[in-house]
C-alpha cells in the first residue's frame, strides 16, 4: 500500500481541473496575441503538472496494490478524455499556429500519461492476476 496515494489523487484532481478549465475556453481569432499568451501559459502549467504527476506515480509504481491502481485508473479515464478533447480543440483552433510548439509538448506529455495508465493496468493489475505469471514468479523465488 502506497503512503502517498492521497497526494497523488490530489495531483490527479489538479490536472483534471486545469485541463477542463482550458478546454472550456473559446479559441477564436479576436485578440490573437493576448489569447495565445494566455493559452500558452495555461497549457504549459497543465503540461508541467501532468509531467509531475507521471513522475510521482512512476516513483511509487511498485508500492500500489491492485485496489489503489484501480482507483488511480478510475481517476485517469476522465482526464484522458478531457486531454484528448483539449488537444483536438487546440489543433483545430485558429490559435494553433501561435501555439504549435506548446501544443506538441502537451501532446508528448499526454502520451506519457497514457503510457503510464497502460503500464499501471498491465503491471499492477493484469500481471498479478495472471495465474501463469504468479506460478513463474514462485518458481523464480525458489531458484533465488
Amino acid at each position: 500500500m502506497c503512503t502517498c496515494i492521497a497526494e497523488i489523487k490530489e495531483s490527479y484532481t489538479r490536472v483534471r481541473h486545469q485541463t477542463a478549465e482550458v478546454a472550456q475556453q473559446q479559441f477564436d481569432i479576436d485578440n490573437y496575441l493576448d489569447k495565445v499568451n494566455v493559452v500558452r501559459k495555461e497549457l504549459e502549467q497543465i503540461t508541467e503538472e501532468t509531467n509531475n504527476l507521471v513522475e510521482m506515480v512512476r516513483d511509487h509504481f511498485t508500492e500500489f496494490d491492485i485496489q489503489e491502481t484501480v482507483e488511480l485508473l478510475a481517476h485517469s479515464t476522465p482526464i484522458l478524455i478531457l486531454m484528448d478533447q483539449l488537444y483536438q480543440k487546440l489543433v483545430e483552433s485558429p490559435l494553433y499556429s501561435g501555439l504549435k510548439t506548446t501544443v506538441e509538448n502537451y501532446r508528448d506529455c499526454v502520451s506519457e500519461f497514457q503510457e503510464l495508465c497502460t503500464d499501471l493496468q498491465t503491471f499492477n493489475i493484469d500481471v498479478p492476476r495472471n495465474e501463469k505469471c504468479r506460478e513463474t514468479e514462485e518458481l523464480l523465488k525458489k531458484l533465488a
